[in-house]
Parts: structure tokens; sequence; C-alpha cells
């Protein structure tokens, strides 16, 4: 069979469909989110829901354009015989200008060349198949062939999960997504005792803080009145660094932030320039804490059940969209971070050593709560793996 390289670079330029936030979410945004018919996907909330909501116009003109330059590593199969098959990928996020949403609408159409389009799929998403959790019960139960989003929606059921909540382990994505790698096939024995099939789980980015005000010492940390998940593991992190986090609905974020019954925030990049938030925030630092985990998660007797050329038609657009989207993030962020400095007079600073500093600390406190809840030896080993990835 021919093989080719995979290069980014014109395969958005025909394909405009993209995403803000597909990553799990909170109930109040997955109701609202409304667009109809099948599309594409990105980033979001990193660990709980959809909670981008609408890309400001610069955003979704220059994430096309970005995404369309990243080049990626990937070798494609030109040709893939197989069975003709429909499936759904469903995602509660709201879709609009990301890398990742421009990555999944190059895939669909990829997928049909590659197999002279008999292997299609139809993406809903903006909760069109349900919120995060109607998505992964219909992922159990068949009603749903795939789901995408970030882990926090599946902890329910997959409670080991919950040691992607642990912030302040890695120092950069590649590091993340080395162990990621390293642990998929522990994590996919898990997924099966729910009947499920984890396609890929990988990290493109990072949770970052915005805030109203300057935050460059200890000090700005103490009572600073944070937005936060509703998760006890984040909320623990936050805590111990001396800030206040408060759990609020992501849909009431901006008001809040705007009116000043917040100080800051924790989203990529993604989430705070496609919900507006840079309209209402003085102050971004790239604090990197956690990074940003997506999951495409399919039934699993709905995957063990395709044939030999289906099953590789559908790894290879699982593995395509993983690498356009990693490949791609990097220049799209420093895009985003252009657009909040040139046209917010935002102050973009990287988190100080100061700061920095505090993580181990904080780190240990949520491991030792985690421990407490799932096996502390698969904890260990993958803070080991963490450690040792740096």
């Amino acid at each position: 069979m021919k093989m080719k390289k995979l290069v980014s670079a014109g395969l958005c330029a025909a394909l405009a469909l993209s995403m803000t936030a597909c990553g799990g979410g909170n109930a109040s945004t997955t109701a609202a989110a409304t667009t109809a018919a099948p599309a594409t996907t990105a980033a979001a909330e990193a660990t709980t829901a959809a909670d981008a909501t609408t890309a400001t116009d610069s955003t979704t003109a220059g994430a096309a354009t970005t995404a369309a330059s990243a080049g990626g590593n990937l070798d494609l199969v030109e040709k893939i015989e197989c069975e003709p098959i429909e499936l759904s990928l469903g995602c509660s996020g709201t879709v609009d200008g990301t890398v990742m949403g421009d990555a999944i609408s190059s895939g669909l159409e990829e997928i049909k060349k590659w197999t002279d389009g008999n292997f299609v799929i139809n993406f809903y998403p903006s909760g069109q198949l349900g919120g995060d959790v109607e998505l992964i019960e219909g992922a159990q139960m068949g009603s749903v062939d795939i789901f995408v989003g970030a882990p926090t929606s599946q902890v329910g059921l997959i409670p080991e999960l919950a040691v992607l909540d642990i912030a302040g382990l890695f120092p950069d994505v590649a590091s993340c997504n080395t162990v990621l790698a390293d642990f998929q096939d522990q994590f996919e024995t898990y997924y099966n005792k729910a009947g499920l099939h984890l396609l890929t789980i990988f990290a493109p980015d990072f949770r970052i803080l915005s805030s109203n005000k300057p935050v460059t010492t200890a000090a700005d940390l103490q009572g600073l009145n944070i937005r936060t998940q509703e998760n006890k593991y984040h909320m623990a992190f936050w805590k111990e660094l001396g800030t206040n986090p408060t759990p609020l609905a992501f849909g009431e974020l901006y008001i809040a932030l705007q009116q000043g019954m917040m100080d800051a925030q924790e989203n990529p990049w993604a989430s705070i320039v496609g919900a507006k938030l840079n309209e209402v925030q003085k102050y971004i630092v790239e604090t990197n804490h956690i990074p940003f985990v997506s999951t495409y998660v399919m039934n699993q007797a709905k995957y063990e059940g395709l044939s030999d050329g289906q099953k590789q038609a559908l790894n290879q657009f699982i593995a395509y969209v993983q690498d356009y989207q990693v490949s791609g993030t990097e220049a799209d962020d420093a895009r985003m971070k252009e657009i909040c400095e040139k046209d917010f007079s935002i102050e973009v600073t990287p988190v100080s050593d100061e700061i920095k500093a505090l993580y181990p600390a904080a780190t240990q406190v949520v491991i030792d709560m985690m421990k407490e809840s799932i096996d502390p030896a698969f904890v260990d080993s993958y803070v080991a793996a963490a450690k040792a990835a740096q």
C-alpha cells in the first residue's frame, strides 16, 4: 500500500468547521449548547465540561490558518479496504474555532478518502446527543458509538482516571503524553471493566490562570478568589497554594469575573479566548498546572465487532486527529496569546519561580487525598512515571 506523510498544511483550508469546547462539561453549559448537524470539536475545560462557548471572530478566523500550518509526523495508509459502516461521534462541547475542531473536520473527510467512502463518521457536538454523563452512558450502552471528552465525567465509571487531576506533575505536554501513552493499556483494562474501549488518551495543552489582580508572588495568591471546577482535587491544590477556590458553573463565570465576584479562574487558552473571558481579565499567568486531557471512548463490543479493515481505518482516524491537534496547539496558543496582549492589553507572564516552588507541597496534598479513594499503588506508579518522564 502507498504511504504518505501527514502534512497538515492545506487540509484545513477546505474544511472550515472547528470547535471550542469538548472536554466534559458543566450541566449548565451542556444544556445551553445549541448547534445543529454533525460537525467538529476542540479544547475546553479540561476536566469537566464543554466550558468554552463561542469564539471571537479573530479566534475563529485564525484557528484554521494556524492548524493548517501544523505539520505532523504520522505515516498514513492512503487506501484501506473495509466494509461500509457509519458511526456516530458525540461531544457536549460547543463548536467553533480551535485546532482540535479543524483536526476532526479534516479527519472526517480523510477517512472517507482512505476507504473510498465506506467509513463514515457523523460528528454531533454541542450536546446534540446529550451531556457528558449521557454520552459516556450512551457509549456504555451502545446508543452512542464514540464519545470524545475530558475524563472527569468518566471518573464515576472509572475511578482510576482521578490521577489525571493531580496538579504540578508535568513540566511540558511531551512528558505528559509519554506517560499517558505508557499507561494507555492499563487505563484500557479499567475501561474494559465498564464495557468500554479506550481509543486514545492524550494531552494537547495545559490549564493556565487568568486574573484581575497581578499574581507573581506567593503573597499574591493569599485569599485570591478563584473559580475552579467542582473537583475536590483541583480545589485542594489551589487551597494549599493559599487561594480561596470556589466552584461555579462555567456559564456564570463571565459575569462573576466582570462584576468582581471572582478574581480569577483557570482554563486552557482555547477556553479563555473562546468564552471571551479575556474581555474581563487583566492578567494571564502561564501556570501550566494541570494538563488538559482528551479521551476518545467507544463501546467495547462495538469496537470488537469491527472487521480488521474497519479497525485499521478507525485507528488511523484517531491517530490522525491526535497528531494534528498536538502538533498544532502550541502555535494556536501563541496566536491567542497575541490576541490577548495586542487586542485586549492583557499582561501575559510565565509563572514565577516563587509560585512554582509552592507546587510540590500542594501536589502532595492531592496525592495523599487521592490514595484514600483509589489504589495507592496505582497512584504511586503514575506519579513515579511522571517524575521519570521529566
